[in-house]
């Protein structure tokens, strides 16, 4: 039994040296496997600076087609401008020969011209204006435009038509224009509207009077807006304050339509003051 006692002591004291014996390089390696490794502090993601929006671009204003009135304009402004017109622009035209008040501008005018008469009359025809003055030629108005070589076209047509209907002469003054357009694209049209008659006026009757005048001008004025051509409110400088053509621009009393020297003095001072800034 003792010897048993002594082989036991004798294998803890083996198993104790044995122990005492191992590397520090072993030991440290089970400690470092052992251990939990902490994970490594994830680095924050900058915050993304707010995207600036973009400036909205301001819609353009729609055009305004009335001409406001402006500081006067030379005569020579006028040189590159064609004047088609009716009997009441005829005088006008004469004015201007007698006076020079517009310059070398084109007068494309005859008595009882219309739209639709310039549409449908073949050239040469004895209603449409003369041009050049004292050839004796006729032509379309579009030929005669392009010839002139005019680069602003005054338009005032439909005192000869819209007893026939409001909406008829104002579709077929859409097609004269367009008509010349298509000759002188690079034109700029400035429509004017139908003058008015007297009070008294021996010619107003239910198809032609002011108020028929006043709705064919309202409605070129709509035109106008929507196809950006200007419009020249002349007939301000010849009306009163009621509407009506004043009496001491009249110059047929049978009639009560035409003017004067007067009237057209009135007339040629409003265009010299209302001319688009962008064409000057």
């Amino acid at each position: 039994m003792k010897r048993y006692i002594s082989l036991m002591l004798t294998l803890l004291l083996l198993f104790s040296l044995c122990a005492c014996g191992q590397s520090p390089e072993e030991t440290q390696g089970e400690e470092e496997y052992l251990s939990v490794q902490e994970p490594a502090p994830q680095e924050e993601e900058p915050e993304e600076e707010p995207q600036q929006e973009e400036p909205v671009d301001e819609l353009p204003q729609a055009f305004e087609p009335v001409v406001p009135a402006s500081e006067a304009v030379s005569a020579d402004w006028f040189a590159d401008a064609a004047f088609i017109g009716d009997s009441v622009s005829v005088m006008l035209q004469y004015y201007n020969d007698a006076y020079g008040t517009l310059g070398q501008a084109t007068f494309l005018c005859s008595e009882s011209l219309s739209p639709a008469g310039a549409l449908s009359y073949t050239a040469g025809h004895e209603r449409l204006p003369e041009y050049p003055k004292g050839s004796g030629q006729r032509p379309r108005l579009e030929d005669a435009v392009l010839a002139s070589g005019a680069s602003k076209v005054y338009v005032m047509l439909g005192m000869n038509c819209i007893a026939g209907g409001v909406d008829r002469a104002c579709q077929d003054l859409v097609t004269l224009i367009d008509t010349i357009l298509a000759k002188s694209p690079e034109a700029t049209i400035l429509v004017q509207p139908v003058t008015p008659m007297t009070e008294t006026s021996p010619r107003a009757d239910a198809a032609l009077n002011n108020e028929t005048i006043a709705a064919y001008n309202a409605k070129v004025l709509e035109v106008c807006r929507e196809r950006a051509w200007y419009y020249v409110e002349s007939r301000e400088a010849l009306s009163n304050e009621a509407g009506y053509l004043r009496d001491d621009y009249s110059g047929d009393k049978a009639m009560g339509i035409h003017l004067n020297y007067n009237g057209a003095a009135a007339w040629a001072e409003y265009l010299l003051t209302h001319v688009p800034e962008a064409l000057k």
